[in-house]
């Protein structure tokens, strides 16, 4: 089982690295590493563990499957000219026997998106078999927020000295966002560790002092990373984390019991709703209401939509469409979609959105309430939860979901969170 650790964490390190460096053949090597990496768990796992991996996994790899069959679909051929894509039709008096049709317009780029989906619920997989035992959980919460403040890190050395990209930087202040509630998370695991070892075996102050304090500077590091990037949108996603992170914190530490929770539940959803309605104007796109772009570029994404059918354009069209709609608009100057939230409208359709959307929030409910029910061990899956209310905020501010390295952070999170959700078992 080493070994496959070695293989999730290299595959961590080749995905933040994938982020900075321009070499195409980083991205290919993740699947291989994950893929290597399920091989060894499936000959080594150990009976327990495997137990109870397979009941942890069984309904989240039912509701995995939904998004795969969705794409397999979008590039099959219909015989339903209702879900066919337009552009099918147009271009169907150009062949002597029409060709037929598909809900999306690039059946290469869907089968590339359905393989990386594949990678990154293969991570998902990876991750929650390895950190079934609290050693191996711990090793990988250490690598998340280190992964997530070397992130942050680079971006503000970039700044300073260099010119990072749109991408880079939208991905490494994204990841910082995520660094936040990563690093909190450590510090609770410091704080905890040294609370019952401290008296067990008589650990030493220096122990307890160095790693917190390193675990703060990282926290530090995250949070100018967010602030250098002038984002009052950012910051919203991130004090969203790290909010129901230490929400979760204090109705453990204080036992509030269940009405304490219900009142600071109530309490946040109140303030978080208020803000958000406040920003969303009536008539405005709720998927675009919160980027900060280019006028040129946002306009690009409003018109991409207005034309996407409602089952979509295909997993991973949106490369493919956007320099067609760029001719009207030769301004624009990124060709990426403005928000995650958009790009996933415009290629599996808007009712995908919604249910993703939908999918997320109960999976944070979820755990929330496993956190709610551990002591001991409780920060893995309240980390968790409070990752993907960041990353759901995040979906309405950037694209950054779908550069290589946020997906990947956040399958290995939710990946820990799930695997920790119950009593963990130490290792002999």
């Amino acid at each position: 089982m080493f070994v496959a650790l070695g293989f999730l964490l290299g595959s961590l390190a080749l995905s933040v690295a994938s982020s900075f460096l321009d070499a195409t053949i980083l991205p290919t090597l993740i699947p291989l590493f994950v893929a290597a990496g399920l091989a060894i768990v499936a000959v080594n796992v150990p009976t327990q563990e495997a137990e109870r991996f397979s009941a942890l996994v069984r309904p989240v790899a039912l509701c995995a499957s939904v998004p795969a069959v969705w794409m397999l679909l979008q590039m099959a051929p219909l015989p339903f000219p209702g879900l066919v894509h337009p552009v099918w039709r147009s271009v169907a008096a150009a062949f002597p026997h029409p060709p037929a049709g598909a809900i999306s317009v690039d059946i290469g780029a869907t089968t590339l998106a359905l393989a990386r989906y594949a990678a990154l619920v293969g991570a998902l997989l990876l991750t929650t078999a390895l950190t079934v035992n609290r050693e191996r959980a711990e090793t990988v919460l250490a690598a998340l927020a280190g992964a997530t403040t070397l992130c942050a890190a680079l971006v503000i050395a970039l700044d300073l000295f260099g010119a990072p990209t749109a991408a880079v930087r939208e991905e490494a202040t994204s990841a910082a966002c995520l660094g936040v509630v990563l690093n909190a998370a450590l510090a609770c695991f410091v704080f905890e560790r040294h609370e019952t070892r401290r008296a067990k075996l008589g650990f030493s102050t220096a122990k307890f002092l160095y790693p917190m304090a390193a675990t703060i500077v990282a926290f530090a590091i995250c949070v100018a990373a967010i602030g250098r990037a002038w984002s009052g949108s950012l910051s919203f996603a991130a004090a969203c984390g790290f909010s129901a992170f230490a929400a979760i914190f204090i109705v453990r530490r204080l036992n509030l019991g269940r009405w304490g929770a219900g009142a600071l539940a109530v309490t946040g959803a109140v303030i978080v709703f208020a803000l958000i309605t406040g920003a969303i104007d009536a008539e405005s796109d709720a998927r675009l209401t919160f980027v900060r772009k280019d006028a040129a570029t946002i306009d690009l994404t409003r018109r991409i939509l207005a034309d996407t059918p409602p089952a979509g354009a295909g997993a991973g069209a949106f490369a493919s469409l956007a320099p067609i709609y760029r001719s009207a608009s030769p301004d624009v100057a990124d060709l990426r979609a403005a928000t995650a939230a958009a790009q996933l409208s415009i290629e599996l359709g808007r009712p995908a959105l919604w249910a993703s959307l939908a999918a997320a929030l109960a999976g944070a409910a979820a755990l929330v309430r496993a956190a709610a029910r551990r002591g001991r061990d409780s920060f893995f899956p309240a980390a968790a939860a409070a990752s993907l209310l960041t990353l759901i905020v995040l979906a309405f501010i950037n694209v950054s979901l779908f550069a290589p390295a946020l997906p990947f952070l956040a399958a290995v999170i939710c990946g820990l969170g799930l695997a920790q959700s119950q009593q963990s078992r130490s290792s002999a």
